[in-house]
């Protein structure tokens, strides 16, 4: 099997010919521009540029290469979290059983462990992408709700969701794991991002970093369990473009879990719309996810007595679960200024909705 690159600076054009599907041309040179600096904080992207022994059309002119991240803290938790391992399985396996538009898959590879990792996929040309950092309008949350919900909707308590034994549930070892990181990580958590939090949730949120293996074992006894992307964010929804004008595709499957959907619902309005955003319009966004997922999946056996009420509940204790999230990953390293700032809001934004919505009075329903 050819090696697979660590970096996207080791892909040559010898490796290409020799991965690329046959109906692609031969590969003569290409040119590599990176991107997503300061977005892509667990692998490293670029654009490959192809330019084909036959001439253009022998192939897509470009496509998008992604490997692991050249930090070792974020190689080191994308590895021990199975992340670069879990995107492949989902190109290889999920990919084109979806209703919703994700990438084409050229090729994709990694190592027995997770690393090296490699990712060959369409690149989709003139899509905007909203930004992070300024945070969603009120009609791109509803449309990426709606691409979530088409998801859940399709695995919402189905045999097929538990044939995908690679997708790992939320009490999985690795996860449950996480009590000892947040432990670790815990007092440079509490010394940056404290003196913003009040003291009920910094109690909360240590607590529930102690309970975090029976958090993980409580959810999934809740039951109503589906395909949740995990990282359901404004940077990783595509609008329009090469895919159609009227079309969104999801990309980025590194935290496919099986959880509950609410958890992406969660995080998309937490850290994906300003707080101001999300205060405003998160009634009518959750009820709008809410219809969409009930009209798609109200006919599955496994759906049968979920409630808007249901979703509520579920909608903060995942807030809590992102608390300790946010304390896991709280060394990640951003990359540059943007990069920071990112991590910035993706941590602090969720942790400000757990106070809003009183998250510590949930602990102590974990059992």
């Amino acid at each position: 099997m050819p090696q697979i690159p660590a970096q996207i600076s080791d892909i040559t054009t010898e490796w290409l010919n020799q991965v690329l599907p046959s109906d692609v041309g031969r590969v003569k040179g290409f040119d590599v521009t990176r991107f997503g600096t300061g977005v892509g904080i667990l692998g490293e992207l670029a654009r490959l540029t192809l330019d084909y022994v036959d001439g253009p059309g022998a192939g897509p002119a470009t496509l998008v290469a992604k490997c692991q991240s050249p930090a070792p803290e974020n190689q080191f938790l994308a590895q021990a979290m199975g992340f670069y391992l879990r995107e492949v399985n989902f190109y290889r396996d999920v990919a084109d059983r979806l209703s919703i538009r994700v990438p084409k898959p050229y090729h994709v590879d990694c190592g027995a462990d997770g690393l090296p990792f490699v990712l060959l996929i369409e690149e989709i040309t003139d899509a905007y992408c909203p930004d992070q950092i300024t945070g969603l309008t009120l009609n791109e949350a509803e449309r990426i709700l709606g691409t979530a919900a088409k998801l859940h909707a399709a695995f919402w308590e189905t045999p097929e969701l538990y044939e995908l034994t690679w997708l790992p549930p939320m009490n999985n070892p690795l996860y449950k794991a996480g009590k000892a990181m947040a432990e670790a990580q815990w007092p440079h958590f509490k010394e940056h991002f404290g003196p913003r939090l009040d003291g009920a949730m910094l109690d909360a949120l240590h607590r529930a970093c102690d309970l975090y293996p029976d958090m993980l074992d409580w959810w999934v006894q809740q039951g109503h369990q589906t395909f949740t992307h995990t990282d359901c964010r404004a940077e990783n929804y595509l609008f329009g473009g090469s895919a159609g004008a009227d079309t969104i595709t999801m990309i980025d499957f590194q935290l496919s879990t099986r959880h509950v959907g609410a958890w992406d619902v969660c995080n998309l309005l937490a850290a994906s719309l300003t707080p101001e955003m999300r205060r405003k319009h998160e009634d009518h966004l959750i009820r709008h996810y809410f219809d969409t997922v009930s009209e798609l999946a109200g006919d599955k056996p496994g759906f049968k007595g979920y409630s808007l009420d249901r979703l509520w509940y579920d909608y903060r204790a995942a807030l809590l679960q992102q608390g300790v999230a946010q304390v896991i990953t709280s060394n990640l390293q951003g990359g540059n200024e943007r990069g920071d700032e990112l991590l910035e809001e993706l941590h602090m934004r969720p942790l400000i909705a757990a106070m809003d919505h009183n998250v510590g009075a949930i602990v102590k329903d974990i059992k």
